[in-house]
């Protein structure tokens, strides 16, 4: 979950509410289904439990949300001032970093706190929501020494220019080799040949985003009250949600926001933006939906005020139904039950009385983990360990490191690489831990039960169950898992058969489907020493791996 640093001075002062102390800035909390990690003077440790609001993560949305429960809603972003400062987006980033959005923001100074605040909330977003900058990174100029039109280019890797922190100039190259931030974030632009550049219309480079800002317009200093905010990106709705909330915190700073026009190429899809968008998303529900789900009888009036309470855009009630707007920084709303959680998010929990259950229920472990315990038994019995790993991985553990066959099947957001696939063998978590197990005395003998993802020859999915052992020694052969299989197969009165295979991820000749009850269920043999040496195990292996509801027998 999301954990926030805040100044406890500047948290109320943007609230506008007094001091509660921690007693009661922890009843508070549950508008944002926080709560106090730590307090130590005039810092506080905020942990957040809801990972769909970005805006949040930082100590101008919790003020935010604070204020407008105390004071109403304010109507962040409204009656924008036409602007004619735009950005020109090259047509040839759309396979690179193609999306950009940008916005100004004068009239507030701040000062060298309230500087350090505005910096960790644009690191906490392009961290967490921005997906380690890949998806959404953003970046904050001296807006008096911009010339505009701004043009967003392709460069090439030879640009150069004074990157922030350094003396000299430096290419694009350079930078992503030589300096700590360019090695941390260069695999964003792995692969790219040419790399996104921000210069103004006098020819000075801004940045090189997501990597650097430049040391001249770059460098932000305390007192500087007119600012210029852009942010680029892989995803349209991350980096304009990112600006919008940026500019919604500047807002409650004091700033006053001015758009700016961005323009893309002609074959682009809505060719101009006009950025912050202000975001509008409408939910509508009816009072006896509010009523069943809360267990309540809640006048429409009563409604409206409670989200009014939660800062929505507007809130009105006809007839039976209720609508909302969420506020422009909230992208938040997939469902009416949405809008229904904030009713009694505002109301506070506390109106709630309890409620016994009006029946008796007792539960009890599927079919599937029952025959997974009786598995785990036998397995432990014969000198077993058993490891459990995440159902996430990366397409390079699964695929190139252990040459699964078939393609896992990738997220189409990731959080990380790390975590990019739903694996589809769990060999490959098995492998991994003998790789970090060197230190241990031999033998190793270790088995995972667990779901994992698989496609078939039409592309859909279904989760399926499965069973992997790994043994691994100075003489682990064919024979040392085949013998294990046999054992449990016997133990379940199934009967076994193996027939050859051919599977790159064993040695040829020493690898061999496993048929139980005539069905083809999994695959035994010697893990092929390639596969060994991709995860430094310096010892033979063999393994198995069979799906779990072929041994129910």
């Amino acid at each position: 979950m999301p954990k926030i640093d805040v100044s406890r001075r500047d948290l109320f002062r943007l609230a506008r509410i007094e001091d509660p102390g921690d007693g009661g800035l922890a009843d508070l909390l549950s508008l944002v289904k926080g709560e106090i990690d730590s307090s130590e003077g005039d810092s506080l440790k905020l942990e957040l439990n809801d990972t769909n609001r970005p805006d949040l993560w930082c100590v101008e949305g919790v003020a935010r949300a604070l204020r407008c429960h105390a004071h109403g809603p304010e109507y962040h972003l409204s009656d924008l001032p036409v602007s004619d400062l735009e950005i020109l987006v090259d047509r040839n980033l759309r396979n690179v970093r193609p999306f950009v959005a940008a916005f100004t923001a004068c009239g507030w100074a701040p000062d060298e706190e309230e500087l350090e605040a505005l910096i960790e909330v644009q690191e906490k977003l392009a961290a967490s929501y921005g997906r380690n900058r890949k998806t959404a990174g953003a970046g904050f100029y001296r807006l008096g020494e911009i010339r505009f039109p701004v043009s967003y280019m392709a460069a090439s890797p030879d640009l150069s220019f004074v990157p922030l922190g350094e003396d000299g100039e430096m290419t694009l190259a350079q930078v992503l080799r030589d300096t700590e931030t360019g090695r941390t974030y260069a695999h964003i632009l792995s692969g790219a040949e040419v790399y996104p550049v921000l210069r103004d219309d006098s020819g000075s480079i801004l940045s090189f985003p997501p990597i650097l800002n430049s040391q001249t317009t770059g460098r932000v200093r305390p007192g500087d009250s007119e600012l210029f905010c852009e942010v680029t990106g892989t995803d349209w709705e991350t980096v304009q949600l990112t600006a919008t909330i940026l500019a919604c915190n500047l807002q409650d700073r004091g700033a006053a926001i001015s758009p700016v026009r961005v323009i893309y190429p002609d074959e682009h899809p809505g060719r101009t933006v006009s950025c912050p968008v202000v975001f509008a998303d409408t939910l509508t529900t009816t009072m006896e939906e509010v009523r069943r789900i809360l267990g309540l009888e809640i006048a429409p009036s009563s409604a409206v005020e409670a989200l009014r309470g939660m800062d929505y855009a507007s809130a009105t009630a006809r007839g039976t139904s209720i609508t909302g707007m969420l506020p422009p920084y909230r992208r938040d709303g997939i469902h009416a039950v949405d809008m229904i959680e904030d009713i009694a998010v505002s109301m506070g929990l506390g109106s709630f009385g309890p409620l016994l259950p009006d029946r008796f229920t007792q539960g009890r472990s599927a079919p599937i983990e029952e025959l997974a315990d009786s598995v785990r038994l036998l397995l432990v019995g014969a000198g077993f360990e058993e490891v459990l790993r995440p159902v996430l991985s990366s397409f390079e553990k699964v695929s190139i490191q252990t040459g699964t066959p078939a393609p896992p099947v990738a997220i189409a957001n990731p959080m990380t690489r790390e975590y990019g696939v739903v694996r589809n063998s769990l060999l490959p978590g098995l492998l991994e831990v003998e790789s970090a197990s060197a230190h241990s005395a031999y033998p190793h003998r270790i088995f995972e039960s667990g779901e994992v993802l698989v496609r078939d020859p039409g592309g859909v999915c279904s989760t399926d169950v499965m069973l992997a052992c790994l043994i691994c020694c100075n003489d682990a052969d064919f024979g040392d898992v085949h013998s294990i299989l046999g054992s449990l197969c016997h133990s379940r009165g199934i009967s076994l058969r193996l027939e050859p295979e051919d599977d790159g991820r064993f040695v040829p000749g020493r690898c061999a489907a496993v048929i139980i009850d005539g069905r083809s269920s999994g695959i035994v043999g010697e893990v092929h020493p390639e596969i060994l040496c991709n995860w430094g195990i310096t010892r033979p292996a063999s393994a198995m791996e069979v799906r779990l509801p072929c041994l129910k027998g």
